[in-house]
């Protein structure tokens, strides 16, 4: 009978599921919403996960190893929440739930020290050494965090929208492309699932008008937060190597390595999706940890 691992990297927007056999080797892939223990619940986490592997070319009871790093995932209470879920699910299975500050840490650092970033959907940060979190300031959420995210940016850029200060030509992009009304822009916000992933997606705006001089303006001011609030605080800060990990960080990784050099540090990896490091990351260990 064979025996199989899954590697899963879920952030706020989406998971994607790798599955290998005992020696490594990719055999499958799934992609499934992103799941956050602050907006999810274990029923919710459970069905949707149930709805893909029910898919699968591979029998559930041979999966005999999760590894799953999560957004949100950040303490016990929490973990336990995804915990109950997978464990209900993948009854065969050792699961092992681990923040996502750990997958970016792995991603960009692999065993070196140093502080790993995440600028996606959210934002978050932490001091990576002998392979574990040793210092992680809060990032207290898309309401009072998440500098530079995802989330930072699309509010910023819908509040531009909704008090008409954007210019024609890109007030007429933005209509074509989301195609919302302040009225359904405002519902959704306060009244629908999962806002914050609602108001990330308008982040998707900025790449291709990034030389509109005040969404540039918003990007840098992001990243300049982010830097203040969640990198300068760590103690002696610049001796460290940074790794980051995010779709925001990657496609403004022009603005966020001038940003960076303002505070004498230089990026030494930028992925925008930390899950193919993780694949290789276990493939090197299995030697280590045999099925």
């Amino acid at each position: 009978m064979s025996s199989y691992r899954i590697i899963a990297d879920s952030g706020s927007t989406k998971t994607d599921w790798v599955l290998v056999d005992e020696d490594g080797g990719e055999v499958e892939r799934l992609r499934t919403i992103g799941f956050n223990p602050y907006f999810h619940s274990s029923e919710f986490i459970f069905n949707e996960v149930k709805r893909s592997f029910d898919k699968s070319q591979v029998k559930v009871d041979d999966i005999v190893e999760v590894n799953f790093y999560g957004a949100g995932c950040s303490s016990k209470e929490k973990n336990q929440i995804v915990q109950e879920a997978l464990v209900s699910f993948f009854l065969s299975a050792v699961i092992r739930v681990e923040h996502d500050l750990v997958a970016a840490a792995r991603a960009t650092l692999g065993n070196e020290s140093g502080i790993a970033a995440i600028i996606g959907t959210g934002s978050n940060s932490g001091v990576w050494d002998n392979g574990d979190i040793i210092e992680n300031v809060p990032s207290h959420g898309y309401i009072f965090g998440d500098e530079g995210s995802g989330s930072y940016l699309g509010i910023r850029l819908v509040k531009l929208f909704l008090e008409d200060k954007l210019d024609s030509d890109v007030l007429r992009d933005f209509t074509k492309q989301f195609k919302l009304t302040k009225s359904q822009i405002l519902n959704a916000s306060y009244k629908e699932k999962d806002p914050n992933v609602f108001l990330a997606h308008f982040a998707t705006f900025y790449k291709p008008h990034i030389d509109y001089q005040p969404l540039k303006d918003i990007v840098e001011r992001g990243f300049v937060e982010f830097f203040e609030k969640r990198v300068v605080v760590y103690k002696d800060y610049q001796k460290y190597k940074l790794g980051f990990v995010g779709s925001i960080a990657f496609y403004h990784r022009e603005i966020l390595s001038e940003v960076a050099a303002r505070y004498g540090l230089e990026i030494n990896r930028i992925c925008r999706c930390p899950i193919e490091e993780l694949v290789k990351y276990h493939q090197q260990n299995t030697a280590l940890n045999p099925i």
